[in-house]
């Protein structure tokens, strides 16, 4: 059987900006992706778009936050919901879905701290470093799929 061809797109929204991650073709890693503004909403979902297609992602995976107690509520929560349900609508050839992303952002930030502090200074990459840790996640604690060996 042959393995998918399709990649996996991560995003870890914010109120500013969105992280984006992409996986491998096999969908075996995860490597960080550009940070898109989430205000204006038309040029996000044009780039969003254009990221799908570009990159010829079968399944998205969106950070879900989730309280430290395992609470779905808030207004984090709330708006990661809505956009969702935007995508969903925007992109129905796409697979949705969600991952808990509980403490990728503290992660993210103390991954920073070993960076050089140029890079550190760089807008949105903790978002990106955020959005490749919610898909490693994912891609961890997904079921194997039928078509790999």
């Amino acid at each position: 059987m042959s393995a998918k061809s399709g990649r996996i797109l991560a995003l870890d929204v914010g109120t500013k900006r969105v992280g984006v991650a992409f996986s491998d073709p096999l969908g075996l890693s995860a490597q960080p992706g550009p940070t898109l503004a989430r205000r204006p909403s038309a040029p996000f979902y044009e780039r969003l778009a254009s990221l799908i297609a570009e990159k010829e992602i079968e399944t998205v995976v969106v950070g879900l936050p989730i309280g430290q107690e395992g609470q779905r509520s808030g207004i984090s929560h709330e708006a990661v919901q809505a956009l969702l349900l935007e995508c969903r609508k925007r992109f129905p050839e796409v697979e949705w879905t969600t991952c808990d992303e509980r403490y990728t952002s503290i992660e993210a930030s103390e991954i920073l701290l070993a960076a050089p502090k140029k890079r550190r200074a760089e807008k949105g990459l903790r978002d990106q470093i955020a959005a490749q840790l919610i898909l490693e996640r994912y891609l961890h604690e997904r079921p194997p799929s039928k078509e790999q060996p």
